[in-house]
C-alpha cells in the first residue's frame, strides 16, 4: 500500500480492527514472507479488502471509490488510454463537465505527480480517490479492446507483406501487445493452434475458450519459436512433445507461464497455462466462502495432524483453494513440504519439490521421501492412485498434517472414492479431518444486473431437478435467509453491458460444500456406512450442498440461478 506500516498500524488500531498483538504476528509474517501487510491482512481473513481501503480512506481523508460497483461510461473510460492508466494505475470514473472536474480512482491518491500529468492530459482538475487492486484490475479490463485493435493492426500490415525483411519488427511487437493483452484479460489458459496458412490464437476466460486472434503464417511461426526458446525449448527441430516455463514482469506484475508444445497436422500446438502472482493473493472470502465456513475450515488446521482434502472436478479450483490454505499455514516455526505436478507457484519458506516421472519421482515416492524432510505439513498435489493414497493416509497418522486434491464430484463422495482406492475404514475415519468440494460460477456483472421475481411456475419447473423448495426452507431454518412466501423471492439476470462486453458476467466465484468430520460422521465411515447414508448424515449436521450454496449465492446477486444448475448436477 501507499503509505508506510507504522502509519497503517496507527490506522488500523485506532479503528479496532487489529490490536498490538495481532499487528505484530502480520508484521512479522510480511517481513518473513517479503509480502505487503495488506496481502497478509487479506490472505489471513483478518479483513476483507474493501473493508481496509474504506478505513485508510477515512483515515487520509480521501475519498473511496469501489469500482466493482461503478457503471462507467466509456466516453470518461477514453479520456485515458492503456498505457496512462496501467502506468499510473489510475482509472477516471466520473465527470462534472459544470465545474470541470474529472473523479479518479487511484491505487495512489497521493501521488501528486501523477495527478499533475493527469490534469494536463485531460484538461480537468483531478479528485483523487482511492481505489483497492481488485477494483482497479476489474475496471482496467475496458482497455484491451485498445490493445487488441493494435494486434489486429499488426496483423494487418503483416498480412500484406508476403516476405518481410529482416528488419521488420511487427512480429515482436505483435508479441509484447499479446502479453500486454493478457495482463488485461487475464485468461487462465491460451491456445496456440496451428492451421493451414497460418494459426489462431485462443484464450480461455471464465471457463470459455475462445478465438482471438487469426495470425498469418510467417507471424505464426515467430510467435512459436519466441515462446519456445523464452520456454527453452528447443526450436530447431519439432520434438513429439515439451515442455517449459517463463515469466515476464508487465506494468510491474510478474505473469508466468507454463507451456506445453506437441506436434500438430501443420505444424505445432502450444497451450500456456497462464499464472499472475498479483493474482494469487487472495483470501477464502476472495474465493467465496462463506464467513461461517470460513471459521469451520480454520478450526479444522488447528489440529496437529489429519488429513484434508479439496475435491472436485477438473477446472473448479481446487489449486487456487489449495495453495490459499496452505499459505494460510506459512508462518514461522512450521516446516511445510509439498509435492506437486508441476509446481504452479513459487511460495517463500515452503519447500517445494516436483513429480518428475522420468527419474521415478512420482507422487507416492516424493512423499515417502518428504517425510524424511522433518516437515509438519505435507501438501500433496493430487492424489492419483492406491499407493499415494495409503502413503498420505499414513503420513496423517504419524502427526503430519496432510492436504492434497482428489476427483469427486462431492465432498462426501471423496470418502468413497477413498474407499475405492483401498482404502480401509478404520484407518479413514480417525484420521480424515475436512473436505472442502467445490466448482466454479460464472459471477453476474454487478453493473448492469436486475432483480426479478420468479413465478411459481418456475419454481414448479426447477423443483423436479433441484428440489427448491426443500432448499429454501433449509436456507430459511439455518438463518441464511428470510422470506415470508415464495412471492416474496428474488433471483438477478443481466443483460449485458460496457463493462462485461454484453456477456452478463465478469470474473468466476465459488461455491463450496464444506463436510468437517465431527464424531458423528467419523462413527459412521467407521461403521462402513453407504455414502447416502454419510449424505444423510452431514446434512443433518448443517452442511449445505453445492447446489444450497450456489442457491444461496444467487439470492445475493452473486450468479444467476441458471448458472448454477447449468454447472452442479442436481
Amino acid at each position: 500500500m501507499f503509505i508506510p506500516n507504522d502509519q497503517l498500524k496507527k490506522i488500523l488500531l485506532d479503528a479496532r480492527v487489529i490490536d498490538e498483538g495481532m499487528w505484530s504476528s502480520v508484521y512479522k509474517d510480511s517481513l518473513r514472507l517479503s509480502m505487503p501487510v495488506e496481502d497478509i491482512l487479506r490472505e489471513r481473513d483478518i479483513i476483507k479488502g474493501h473493508t481496509l481501503y474504506e478505513i485508510v480512506a477515512r483515515a487520509i481523508h480521501i475519498p473511496y471509490a469501489n469500482l466493482k460497483k461503478q457503471t462507467i461510461s466509456e466516453d470518461i473510460l477514453n479520456i485515458f488510454n492503456n498505457e496512462t492508466v496501467s502506468i499510473h494505475k489510475a482509472i477516471p470514473f466520473e465527470m462534472d463537465t459544470k465545474k470541470h472536474i474529472l473523479k479518479v480512482a487511484f491505487l495512489d491518491p497521493t501521488d501528486t505527480k501523477a495527478i499533475t500529468l493527469l490534469e494536463k492530459k485531460s484538461g480537468y482538475r483531478i479528485v483523487p480517490h482511492f481505489t483497492g487492486m481488485i477494483s482497479y484490475k476489474l475496471a482496467s479490463r475496458y482497455y484491451q479492446k485498445e490493445v487488441a485493435f493494435a494486434i489486429k493492426k499488426i496483423i494487418e500490415n503483416l498480412s500484406k507483406k508476403s516476405t518481410p525483411s529482416k528488419k521488420d519488427n511487427g512480429s515482436e511487437m505483435m508479441f509484447e501487445k499479446l502479453l500486454e493483452y493478457v495482463y488485461y484479460t487475464q485468461p487462465s489458459d491460451i491456445h496456440i493452434e496451428s492451421q493451414y496458412g497460418g494459426g489462431m490464437v485462443k484464450f480461455r476466460i471464465d471457463g470459455f475458450l475462445r478465438d482471438e486472434f487469426l495470425l498469418p503464417k510467417k507471424s505464426f511461426q515467430y510467435i512459436v519459436e519466441k515462446i519456445k526458446k523464452e520456454s527453452h525449448s528447443r526450436t530447431d527441430q519439432i520434438h513429439p512433445t515439451a515442455d517449459g516455463h517463463f515469466s515476464r514482469e508487465i506494468f510491474e506484475e510478474i505473469i508466468s507461464f507454463r507451456v506445453s508444445v506437441i506436434p500438430a497436422y501443420y505444424g505445432e500446438n502450444l497451450a500456456l497455462r497462464v499464472r499472475n502472482e498479483a493474482a494469487q493473493k487472495v483470501s477464502l472470502v476472495d474465493l467465496g466462502v462463506r464467513p461461517n465456513n470460513i471459521d469451520v475450515i480454520k478450526e479444522e488446521m488447528k489440529k496437529p495432524y489429519g488429513l484434508i482434502l479439496v475435491a472436485g472436478p477438473t477446472g473448479s479450483g481446487k489449486s487456487s483453494t489449495l495453495y490459499t490454505l496452505v499459505k494460510s499455514l506459512n508462518v514461522e516455526g512450521v516446516s511445510i513440504a509439498t509435492i506437486e505436478d508441476p509446481i504452479e507457484y513459487s511460495i517463500k519458506h515452503i519447500n517445494q519439490t516436483q513429480v518428475n516421472a522420468d527419474s521415478g519421482f512420482t507422487f507416492a515416492s516424493g512423499l515417502r521421501a518428504l517425510l524424511r524432510q522433518d516437515p509438519n505439513i505435507i501438501m500433496v498435489g493430487e492424489i492419483r492412485d492406491d499407493e499415494t493414497a495409503g502413503i498420505t493416509i499414513q503420513s496423517a497418522l504419524t502427526g503430519h498434517i496432510v492436504m492434497s486434491t482428489i476427483h469427486s464430484n462431492t465432498a462426501v463422495g471423496a470418502i468413497t472414492r477413498l474407499r475405492n482406492m483401498g482404502l480401509k475404514s478404520y484407518f479413514l475415519a480417525p484420521t480424515l479431518n475436512l473436505v472442502v468440494s467445490q466448482r466454479l460460477l460464472k459471477r453476474i456483472c454487478e453493473s448492469c444486473r436486475k432483480a426479478y421475481n420468479p413465478t411459481r411456475a418456475f419454481f414448479n419447473k426447477i423443483d423436479e431437478d433441484t428440489h427448491i423448495y426443500k432448499s429454501l426452507q433449509k436456507l430459511k431454518k439455518g438463518g441464511f435467509i428470510s422470506f415470508d412466501s415464495y412471492d416474496t423471492i428474488w433471483f438477478y439476470s443481466a443483460p449485458g453491458c460496457a463493462r462485461c462486453k454484453g456477456l452478463g458476467t465478469v470474473g468466476r466465484v465459488g461455491v463450496f460444500e464444506i463436510l468437517s468430520i465431527d464424531d458423528d460422521i467419523r462413527r459412521l465411515i467407521l461403521q462402513d456406512k453407504t455414502e447416502d447414508q454419510l449424505q444423510k448424515a452431514a446434512e443433518e449436521s448443517g452442511m449445505l450442498t453445492l447446489f444450497e450454496d450456489g442457491l444461496l449465492k444467487a439470492l445475493q446477486g452473486k450468479v444467476t440461478i441458471e448458472e448454477v444448475m447449468s454447472v452442479i448436477n442436481v
